[in-house]
């Protein structure tokens, strides 16, 4: 019996290796922001620039060529220069443990660099260094466990000498594990929002299988979840599929929702957690139809007049909006403008909320 026992608990540790393997995903810069992964359940972005900061070449890297960027800050880290790059689990979860890069500055190129993460909405450095005219790697460890979603990094770079210096980046790398397990689904968002006196909340998935049904669970203090709506699953298909839950009874203040996704075999998973601040005196803003064209944008405002309410363009330039009343809470704002993304921004004593918006012509 013993040893019986002894091939039994053999066979399960040798099962669970062979589930995990690593992955390294990298990108090089010869010539394009396009990397790779080794792994067929990874997929990963390109390299993009973000806050104006544009790319300056391909010179001489650490091996083979770098990427050149400019235009950094000459102060402090700003959050809105950094270079991105993106990995998703495909039906997999994964764990990331390590971000490495090799980097070097021109004489006036920026001194610091740090990494954030979309883990905490890129709160927080992971890690950060200085950097030299000579290149030298900067090597991270991470424990970012059991991941289903995308998880975006961020480099910012900054304390440049003047904005012209560059900053040259090569061999980025992502290092980690994916556990060759298939989730019952692929869950592409869940998100939610006050509405009225309700909180709202949605999600969509793109793929199921022998999926069951969603518990839809909230909780006060991240201790104690209950569930207080189930919802059916498509069960098993391959196309999008989009769900809603309404929580008729918030309490005020910040509540956490999570998903409870369980299989018809019994076994589920969680999703990640979202925080919704509920305050029936809070201002509110909701647009109705997005993409909307820009002669006809409907919302609704709570604790927010139509003059409370303006429109931006991405770089900071205000739009003219007329406007006319639908109902007591309704309206129907109007502008002219280029197709594009917009802000439309309603404060009212210090409190702003703000709204994404694609306006057609």
């Amino acid at each position: 019996m013993q040893f019986r026992l002894s091939i039994l608990v053999f066979l399960l540790f040798a099962l669970s290796v062979q589930a995990q393997t690593s992955f390294t995903a990298s990108w090089d810069f010869e010539g394009n922001t396009g990397g790779s992964v080794n792994s067929p359940n990874i997929s990963i972005s390109s390299v993009g620039l973000s806050g104006n900061v544009n790319q300056a070449g391909y010179p001489n890297g650490a091996s083979g060529d770098a990427i050149s960027i400019r235009l950094w800050t000459t102060g402090g880290l700003n959050g809105n220069k950094y270079v991105e790059f993106s990995i998703s689990p495909q039906n997999y979860r994964c764990s990331i443990t390590s971000v490495s890069f090799a980097c070097s500055r021109s004489p006036q190129g920026p001194t610091q660099v740090s990494l954030r993460s979309s883990q905490d909405g890129f709160s927080n450095d992971l890690g950060s260094g200085s950097v030299g005219e000579n290149f030298s790697t900067q090597n991270y460890g991470i424990s970012f466990n059991e991941l289903e979603n995308t998880v975006t990094f961020r480099i910012y770079a900054y304390s440049a000498n003047d904005d012209l210096g560059t900053l040259r980046l090569d061999n980025l790398r992502i290092n980690g594990t994916v556990m060759v397990i298939p989730l019952p689904v692929e869950l592409t968002y869940f998100r939610g929002q006050a509405v009225d006196k309700n909180v709202e909340l949605q999600w969509e998935t793109t793929w199921e299988k022998n999926a069951s049904h969603f518990d839809v669970q909230r909780s006060k203090d991240l201790n104690e979840f209950t569930t207080f709506s189930s919802t059916a699953a498509a069960g098993d298909i391959s196309e999008r599929t989009h769900y809603t839950a309404t929580d008729n009874a918030p309490i005020p203040g910040v509540m956490y929702y999570r998903l409870r996704q369980v299989d018809r075999d019994g076994q589920f998973v969680y999703s990640k957690i979202i925080p919704i601040h509920f305050d029936a005196e809070t201002p509110q803003l909701w647009v109705f139809g997005n993409p909307a064209p820009a002669h006809k944008i409907q919302v609704r405002l709570r604790h927010l007049t139509p003059s409370d309410v303006r429109l931006f363009s991405f770089n900071g330039q205000s739009i003219p909006l007329q406007w006319q009343s639908l109902t007591t809470d309704d309206y129907i704002f109007q502008t002219i403008t280029p197709a594009g993304w917009y802000w439309l921004v309603g404060e009212y004593q210090g409190r702003r909320i703000s709204q994404k918006i694609w306006l057609t012509d």
